[in-house]
Parts: C-alpha cells; sequence; structure tokens
C-alpha cells in the first residue's frame, strides 16, 4: 500500500514539473524565441530558447508573453493544451517610400526598453531616434531624444553607464545580421540548412543559433539568433586549438552571468531578397542572465520600430530636426504610440511601467 502511494505521489509531482515547461509557436507552428514571460505583477518568469520552450513557469498560472514581432498574449496555464502557446503576428508594416535624388536618407526610429526582474520592471526608457545616412559618404549619424524612469538611484546608474547604449542599439544599421551571417557562412565558421517548412536553420560546428524565415509573398525577411552563444563558442574552438598547439589545457572562463543574448530583426524585401538600410521595419534584443549576488533572473528587452523615412537634403534635415524639439515624457510616449500604431506592451508590462512613472515623478 505505501509502495503505491509514493508511486503515485512520484507520478503526480513528474506530471507537474513536465507540465512547467510549455512552448511559444507561431500561427506557423514555428517555435519563437527570445520571448520575454511575465506574471501579473510584471515580474519575470523567463524567455523562451530557439526552440521556443520555456523549461519552467515557476508555478504562474496567469501568464504574459511579449515579442517585437507579436501581439503581446495572455494565457492561463490551466487552459494550455498541448503545452503550447500560439501567438499572433502584430502585422506592423511599412508605408512606402520614393527614392529620391538627395543627400540624405533619413529614418526616425521609436524604440523602448525594459529591464524587468523576480520583482518586476525596475527600469524602463523610451525615446526617438533621428537616423540620418549621408548617401555619398555613406554614413550614419543619429540625435535621440529620449526619458526614462527607475526605481531609486538605479535609474541614475543605468541611465549612466547604459543608456547611450541603449539608444545605440534603437539606432539603424548599415548591415543587417542576415549580410553578416551570409558573411561567416562564406568564411566557414556558420552554416545553413533549409528545412521542409523553408525556414533556414543557422548552425555552427556545435549547436542551432537561430533561424531565417522569408516570406516572399508578403516581401519580408526576419531573422533571429542568439549572438552570445555564436561568440561563446568561436572563443571556445580558439582556446581549444590554442591549447591543442601548445599541450597545455585551456584556461577555465569564468562564467558571464548574460545567459543568452537573443537578436531578431525584420526587414522588408523585394523580389530578389534584398533590402535597403531603410527598409528596417523592427528588431529586439533580448539580454537574460542571472545575479549570483542578489539572486536574482533579470531580462533586459529592447524594442524598435520604424517609424518614418524619407530621402531629404541637409536644409529641410535641419528643419525636420527643428519640428522634433519635443520634451520627451509619458504623455508625448503614449501619443507616438498611438500615433504610429506602435504595438502596446504587454497589460502587466504597460501597467507597471506607469507605475515605474507615478512613483518616481520628480526623478
Amino acid at each position: 500500500m505505501k509502495k503505491s502511494l509514493l508511486l503515485f505521489l512520484l507520478l503526480v509531482i513528474a506530471a507537474v514539473a513536465h507540465a512547467q515547461r510549455i512552448q511559444v509557436v507561431d500561427t506557423d507552428g514555428l517555435p519563437i524565441s527570445a520571448v520575454c514571460v511575465t506574471n501579473e505583477k510584471g515580474a519575470l518568469v523567463g524567455s523562451t530558447d530557439n526552440d521556443g520552450w520555456l523549461d519552467d513557469v515557476k508555478g504562474v498560472n496567469h501568464l504574459f508573453f511579449s515579442h517585437v514581432a507579436f501581439k503581446a498574449k495572455e494565457v492561463k496555464m490551466d487552459t494550455v493544451s498541448n503545452l503550447c502557446v500560439v501567438m499572433q503576428d502584430q502585422n506592423f508594416e511599412l508605408g512606402e517610400v520614393e527614392v529620391k535624388p538627395k543627400e540624405l536618407l533619413y529614418v526616425q526610429t521609436y524604440y523602448r526598453c525594459v529591464y524587468v526582474c523576480d520583482e518586476g520592471p525596475l527600469y524602463f526608457r523610451a525615446g526617438v531616434v533621428d537616423n540620418t545616412y549621408e548617401l555619398a559618404k555613406q554614413k550614419i549619424s543619429a540625435k535621440t531624444r529620449s526619458v526614462s524612469k527607475g526605481k531609486g538611484i538605479l535609474r541614475f546608474i543605468l541611465s549612466t553607464l547604459v543608456g547611450h547604449y541603449i539608444d545605440k542599439w534603437a539606432r539603424i544599421d548599415t548591415t543587417t545580421r542576415y549580410k553578416l551571417i551570409l558573411e561567416n557562412v562564406n568564411k566557414g565558421s556558420l552554416f545553413i540548412a533549409e528545412e521542409p517548412s523553408g525556414r533556414r536553420v543557422v548552425s555552427d560546428t556545435i549547436s542551432v543559433l537561430g533561424y531565417i524565415d522569408d516570406d516572399m509573398l508578403a516581401g519580408q525577411r526576419t531573422t533571429s539568433f542568439d549572438l552570445w552563444t555564436y561568440d561563446d563558442h568561436i572563443e571556445a574552438t580558439k582556446a581549444a586549438a590554442k591549447a591543442a598547439k601548445t599541450g597545455k589545457k585551456p584556461k577555465e572562463k569564468k562564467k558571464k552571468h548574460e545567459a543568452n543574448h537573443g537578436y531578431f530583426e525584420l526587414y522588408n524585401i523585394n523580389e530578389n531578397g534584398q533590402s535597403r538600410i531603410d527598409d528596417l521595419v523592427m528588431k529586439q534584443i533580448l539580454v537574460s542572465g542571472h545575479f549570483e549576488r542578489t539572486d536574482q533572473d533579470y531580462i533586459i528587452l529592447l524594442e524598435t520600430y520604424t517609424i518614418g523615412r524619407d530621402y531629404i537634403d541637409k536644409k529641410e534635415f535641419k528643419q525636420t530636426r527643428k519640428e522634433n524639439e519635443v520634451e520627451m515624457d509619458i504623455d508625448e510616449l503614449r501619443r507616438l504610440e498611438q500615433n504610429y500604431h506602435i504595438p502596446p506592451l504587454a497589460p502587466n508590462l504597460k501597467a507597471a511601467v506607469d507605475e515605474l512613472f507615478k512613483k518616481n515623478e520628480k526623478d
């Protein structure tokens, strides 16, 4: 009798443990990586891996899922079937732009960055970047207007130490991640294989690092890639090669507190699969990790959307900058998001961010 009871309890525990693992996919059934998962209060639960899996929902029933390219999803675990959560596309699109014989390509981007830990959002930063690409010199310059809020002294520390990096991440790029991947494929450090679904799998000699999806009907390409795992693999390969030459064991590298650096980008492409600098629709960077000192997990989620683009001359750009000199605050952020149809944050995160502003109005 005791053995039967013990076996029953073990089966129950195993079933509960298994139920804590879920996969997040799109409407085609393809896994979505770098999804930020939070609870009702906006506190961190975790993020999905390359195959869309979240290994542990930590016993939380009411979950919210956030990703730049998908509509925020709210689910209750007791209603989830087959351990699978499906997210719908954002359908955020760029309008057409006429290529003109002018000096500058002007691209305006809107970004927001939220730092979330086990306690909820601790820091929020958002703003607008005026990007200019000088066609003759092929050079990008940028000016950023932003506003930030954080708990106590954290706002000052983060704004001072990493604020300019966040602003920089929100700029347009001269080279897409897709092109950088192809360059590494040509060098032999990365490999691409096509699945029956048409999705291209990017890997190195150790593991899968990301995916490339072309939707020729919509004229869009998405690239998702784990930057830091790739960098770690490169460093490990070099260390092993050096050790083989010297006969010495490679020094054990101290593990970074960052566990993942997921990069996602969506570009418009033409019928030949090509894109211009101003074809960036949206991008996301998700950094996740664990601070041993405080024993807390954290995520930095940075979303960027293109909200305007044009070919202009320097006189027109000067006038544009003058018109854009608006003081940033929470009301201006909400106005921008509404005017440019920026997909809203998940309601739990939005409420937590609003509370962050409310409690730190004097900062």
